[in-house]
This record gives C-alpha cells, sequence and structure tokens, in this order.
C-alpha cells in the first residue's frame, strides 16, 4: 500500500461530506423557495374556477426558468463549452418534461382549486417520497430500507387523514352536500396523487440525468420550455384574447412571483440531486409540508381540522422515520 492512499482515502470522504452538506444545503433553500412559490399559487388557484387559468398558471410559472436557463446556456456557449453533449437524451428528458409539466405542475395547480394549500402539498409531497423512493432503488440502485418502508406506511396512514380532511374543509361539508361537490373533492385528491407521482419520477429522471455530463441548464431548457410554450399554447386558446387582457396588474405580479421563487427551486432542487440521493433530497425538501400549510391556515384561512392537524403531523413522522443513509 502506497503512502498516499490514506490520504486520498481521506480526501475523497472529506469531499463525499462537502457534497452531502451541499445538497442538504440545496434542498432546504429549494424548499423554502417551493413555499413561496405554492403560496403564491394558492393566491391565483381562487381567482377563475376553471381548468384554462390553470394552465395558463402553470406556463406563467415557467417563463422565469426559460429566461434563466437561456441566459447560463448562452454563457456556456460564449465560453466554447458543450451544451448538450448527446442528443440521445433529448427524447427521455422531453417525455419527462411532459409528464412533469401536465401532470406535476397543472396537477398541483388543479389540485389547489379543488382541495385547497393546506391539503394539496402533504398529499403531493407523500406520494413524491414513496415514488422516488420505490423508482429511485429500481432504477438508481439508491438503498430502500426498512425504515423507509415503515415511513410509506406511516404516510399511507397520514395520507388517509389528509383526504379526510379535505372533505371535512369543503363548504358543502357542513350544509348540504350534493355527489357533484363530493366527486371533485376526491377528484381534487387524485388528481394530488398524479401531481405527486409526476414529481416523483421526474426527481429520479433528473439524479439519472444530473450524474452524467449534461449540464442543469440544458436540462431545464427543455422542461421549462415544454411547459411555457405548450402549455402557453394551450391556455391562451381556452382563455381567448378577452381574457388575457382582462388579467390584472396584480395577478401577472403573482405570476412572476410564483415563476421567480419556482426557478430558484428548480435549479436548487436539480443540483441538490447530484450531490444527494433521491430520498434524502425529498426528506429535507419535504420541510414545506408545514410552511405551506402554516401559510395556508393564517393567509388564506383556510380550516384548522384535527383529521388535518393529525395528517400533517403523521407526515413529518413518516418523513422523519426516512434512512437518512
Amino acid at each position: 500500500m502506497s503512502a498516499t492512499e490514506p490520504h486520498d482515502e481521506g480526501a475523497a470522504s472529506h469531499a463525499k461530506v462537502n457534497n452531502f452538506r451541499r445538497g442538504i444545503l440545496l434542498a432546504v433553500t429549494s424548499a423554502v423557495a417551493y413555499s413561496a412559490t405554492n403560496l403564491a399559487l394558492r393566491g391565483l388557484s381562487g381567482r377563475y374556477d376553471d381548468l384554462g387559468w390553470s394552465i395558463w398558471v402553470s406556463a406563467m410559472k415557467a417563463l422565469p426558468t426559460v429566461t434563466v436557463a437561456t441566459f447560463l446556456l448562452a454563457r456556456r456557449a460564449s465560453r466554447g463549452q458543450v451544451l448538450f453533449p448527446s442528443t440521445r437524451i433529448l427524447p427521455v428528458l422531453f417525455i419527462a418534461a411532459l409528464v412533469m409539466q401536465f401532470g406535476g405542475n397543472l396537477g398541483f395547480q388543479v389540485a389547489l382549486g379543488h382541495i385547497g394549500l393546506a391539503i394539496t402539498v402533504p398529499l403531493v409531497f407523500a406520494f413524491i417520497i414513496c415514488a422516488g423512493a420505490i423508482l429511485g432503488q429500481m432504477f438508481l440502485g439508491d438503498h430502500v430500507s426498512a425504515r423507509t418502508y415503515l415511513s410509506i406506511a406511516i404516510m399511507t396512514v397520514a395520507i388517509i387523514l389528509l383526504s379526510w380532511a379535505a372533505t371535512l374543509n369543503s363548504p358543502s361539508a357542513t350544509e348540504n352536500p350534493t355527489t357533484l361537490e363530493t366527486r371533485n373533492i376526491w377528484l381534487g385528491i387524485f388528481i394530488a396523487v398524479v401531481s405527486g407521482v409526476s414529481y416523483g419520477i421526474n426527481g429520479v429522471v433528473i439524479r439519472s440525468t444530473g450524474r452524467g455530463k449534461l449540464p442543469i441548464e440544458s436540462m431545464l431548457i427543455i422542461y421549462s420550455l415544454t411547459g411555457a410554450v405548450l402549455l402557453g399554447i394551450l391556455g391562451a386558446s381556452m382563455l381567448g384574447t378577452e381574457r388575457l387582457r382582462d388579467i390584472t396588474v396584480a395577478e401577472w405580479q403573482m405570476m412572476l412571483t410564483a415563476g421567480t421563487f419556482n426557478s430558484i427551486a428548480f435549479f436548487s432542487i436539480s443540483h441538490a440531486l447530484k450531490l444527494a440521493n433521491v430520498t434524502q433530497v425529498n426528506l429535507i425538501n419535504a420541510s414545506q409540508n408545514a410552511m405551506c400549510a402554516i401559510g395556508a391556515v393564517l393567509m388564506f384561512a383556510e380550516p384548522l381540522s384535527l383529521p388535518m392537524v393529525a395528517g400533517i403531523l403523521l407526515s413529518i413522522v413518516g418523513l422523519f422515520a426516512l434512512d437518512r443513509k
């Protein structure tokens, strides 16, 4: 054994610890920024109760990320750096972007209108965690321990409580509920589940891609352009010129705020996924559950029921039960 080997091993271990700490810091930054994004989206979700508005808001949310990614790509190009080392990954990223934009982002926005922020966020994140843990083990070789499976079981109970809270929080729950209103609530719950699974799938795709040589900004330009262009065209056609002209300055400002914080969060979590595994990043990022629940109750006067409190607390317990190794 050479004298340099212990030194090399120590340096590698030190670098690994530093990378992990950077990943955790980026995940925390992502959680805070996503919380701000979600609060802004919640403020927009109640303006108009239709799919066209939800699609348009989701499209506008992607624009700041397009701007930042374009600037970073232009800077790379000016330095003579390669933007896309291989084009083989592009079809996969485009399909993943469709899942992210239509299943994740649009699904999240639609779910907000049905079941509110305090229920949507923990419900979505429970499925992000579950999907990320299972798919990370299947495709990335991430270890899923007995503690992680215990966490999934705990969060399943939390999901049931949060779903029950959603029905209690509906205006019809204390008056004269109709079959249609009940269906809308459970539709919101179903869409939130789809959103969570979509985000979970994309977390695995981003980590898998990020471990290669493709720059983060090259990947994010595909994600954000897909949302801005496809959702933008669809949303504009559904809203029509007159309704687009009627969007107020305050609403544009709210969309800009949501998009700006979303861009910060998206870049942060994408870099975090290069430094830590999917479960670790999702664990830290899930702290936005509590942030958004508190914000929803304080800022939007969403009812605080016993099942909601129990579900949120149980979600936190389940997330902390996850294996951090």
